[in-house]
């Protein structure tokens, strides 16, 4: 019952955070989507203008963020590419994710007419823009790091090129979300891409699949030490039935940590399978 009280608290959370707008969104040159981000929402700090161009985001500093060598913004749902001072490349910026926001932090004096210029792997939504999970014609379903929605007090998601997990899983009572829709009712197999470092492995977790506030489904997890928490593995956790299609929400939650944290998580995996799966089998 506590557990459940959790989620659905958690998803109400994450609902109020959805209903804030962030971006102005229009179409440039061959297609390609153009959004003037609203800074004045207070994950801003010390930007003047960031404007969100395909994969890039251009950013300008304020008075404020120059004089302090730094500035923050939301966190996006994407992973990092490179972050770069346009024209400088002597200027070394480095990246600082927090639950909420990421912070840009540079070694040097920032030119007056400067710009960051933050490359991603993808498209950088806003997680107020961020789609649910579909399944391809095949199946199969990735969750990514990149887009979940992060809860609690710690847990964040860290977009740096070695990294792209979520992390920093210290406390139990912190909890990964995807929202999914499946199309088609069935047997599905769940996995986790994983790591976690020397003598952190044995935490224990639950996979829980909730439609409308209510836990349908759920696959216990137990977290494989794998040397490091950047050493990524698939981790087979099981099987789940899923009888009646439409939205639903992954969620991860610890039940136990057993050292210093959780593990670090890459990617949910949740696959059809084409055949009846005997939960005794497993």
């Amino acid at each position: 019952m506590v557990l459940k009280t959790m989620i659905l608290a958690g998803l109400l959370a994450g609902c109020a955070y959805c209903s804030h707008g962030y971006a102005h969104e229009k179409h440039g040159i061959a297609g390609t989507s153009v959004a003037s981000l609203d800074t004045t929402q207070p994950e801003f700090t010390g930007v003047a203008s960031a404007v969100r161009k395909g994969q890039q985001i251009q950013i300008v500093p304020s008075e404020i963020g120059r004089t302090q060598q730094q500035l923050s913004t939301p966190r996006f749902c994407a992973a990092l590419a490179s972050v770069e001072c346009i024209g400088r490349p002597d200027i070394k910026v480095k990246v600082h994710p927090e639950p909420t926001q990421w912070r840009f932090q540079w070694d040097a004096g920032f030119p007056k007419d400067g710009e960051l210029l933050v490359t991603f792997d993808s498209t950088p939504l806003l997680l107020s823009e961020q789609q649910r999970n579909e399944a391809a014609s095949d199946g199969s379903m990735l969750l990514r790091a990149c887009e979940a929605d992060t809860r609690g007090e710690k847990l964040r998601y860290e977009p740096q090129p070695y990294k792209n997990t979520v992390g920093f899983w210290t406390e139990q009572g912190d909890s990964a979300a995807w929202r999914c829709h499946f199309s088609e009712s069935g047997w599905y197999s769940v996995g986790l891409l994983q790591g976690c470092g020397k003598g952190q492995g044995g935490s224990e977790g639950r996979i829980v699949f909730v439609k409308e506030g209510e836990e349908i489904e759920a696959v216990a997890c137990v977290v494989k030490e794998t040397g490091h928490f950047q050493n990524f593995e698939w981790v087979h956790n099981g099987h789940v039935m899923i009888d009646v299609v439409g939205d639903y929400t992954v969620i991860i939650q610890p039940t136990q940590i057993k050292q210093k944290a959780f593990g670090d998580i890459r990617a949910v995996s949740i696959v059809r399978q084409q055949k009846q799966v005997l939960k005794d089998e497993e």
